[in-house]
């Protein structure tokens, strides 16, 4: 098992959500880190959390082949991990060149750039349970990628391309998937987490989107972050793989929302709209696979929700 202190980790979008806890986790195993973003969200928790003071941070669009290829010549990294994606299935749907030029050929950017690095001794990618497409069926790591929407098209493409540099140019690569991650520090307020923590703080009616019934797997930041630095420790034996990160909380909307007013001790008042436009009916992952090597999520819903809902208290 590889360590990591004083390895060079570039993060796309290490500024966003989920790369400002694993970033906040790299610096404290030692590691230093590199982080790129598109722009940066003031309110964000890598400016909150002042994250950014100790880092090297670098506005760059990845749709840029030759700003990308100058920054990794530049920087020269041991490790990449490519969170950087238009991740928004409302967005993609309303603007489906943006999300493929992003997704697809910013990855492609990326792991050509990377290509021509010596050194380099892994790229983890960042795919997402919306790669494998609609089906009732849970899904594991060997399920086909049948995306059928801009976002999971988008996703189904970015995952077969990483995998497709390993086989093909050898280089280092591991695919991660994994299913809804909620936590502090997530500012897209339409997702049904924020969602109901701003209707609980604003006194506001919560709106879902779908019919309620929708089925996701919900998975804690934390449990995110050590996925990403299990795999990059592992990379060596693990390179050309892909692996799915799940958890015991997979709930319907409703559900959600059930466990979130019993935690409480209240009601939320919400309306269903029922007008959610390409989302997937059911999603479940089985993470037997990275389970087996000795990862497993230590959070659940019940656990850390009435934290999360402080946090956003403070900064709402």
């Amino acid at each position: 098992m590889a360590g990591l202190k004083k390895s060079k980790i570039i993060v796309t979008g290490g500024a966003g959500f989920i790369g400002s806890h694993l970033v906040e986790q790299l610096l404290s195993l030692g590691a230093e880190v590199v982080v790129i973003d598109i722009h940066i969200d003031p309110h964000s928790y890598f400016i909150v959390n002042k994250i950014y003071r100790n880092t090297k941070f670098d506005i760059l669009d990845i749709c840029d082949r030759q700003a990308v290829r100058d920054f990794l010549q530049k920087e020269k990294p041991d490790y990449i991990i490519h969170l950087a994606a238009q991740t928004l299935v409302t967005t993609a749907y309303e603007n489906p060149y943006e999300t493929f030029n992003t997704n697809i050929m910013g990855t492609v950017n990326i792991l050509e750039e990377a290509r021509g690095l010596d050194g380099i001794q892994g790229i983890i990618v960042a795919s997402t349970d919306k790669a494998y497409g609609k089906t009732q069926k849970t899904y594991s790591e060997d399920h086909p990628l049948n995306g059928d929407h801009p976002y999971d098209v988008s996703k189904s493409s970015t995952d077969l391309i990483a995998r497709t540099y390993f086989k093909t140019y050898q280089l280092p690569v591991v695919v991660t998937r994994f299913g809804n991650v909620y936590g502090e520090g997530d500012v897209h307020m339409d997702r049904i987490i924020p969602g109901i923590c701003e209707a609980v703080i604003r006194n506001k009616i919560l709106e879902i989107r779908s019919d309620g019934k929708y089925i996701r797997d919900y998975l804690y930041v934390n449990d995110v972050v050590e996925g990403y630095i299990f795999l990059l420790k592992n990379i060596g034996k693990l390179q050309g793989e892909a692996f799915n990160f799940s958890s015991s909380d997979k709930l319907s909307v409703l559900e959600l929302l059930s466990k979130s007013e019993n935690l409480l001790g209240r009601k939320i008042p919400y309306e269903v709209l029922n007008n959610a436009k390409n989302e997937i009916p059911y999603q479940h992952l089985n993470d037997q696979k990275v389970r087996k090597l000795g990862w497993k999520n230590n959070y659940s819903f019940d656990k850390v929700f009435v934290d999360i809902l402080n946090w956003y208290r403070s900064v709402l």
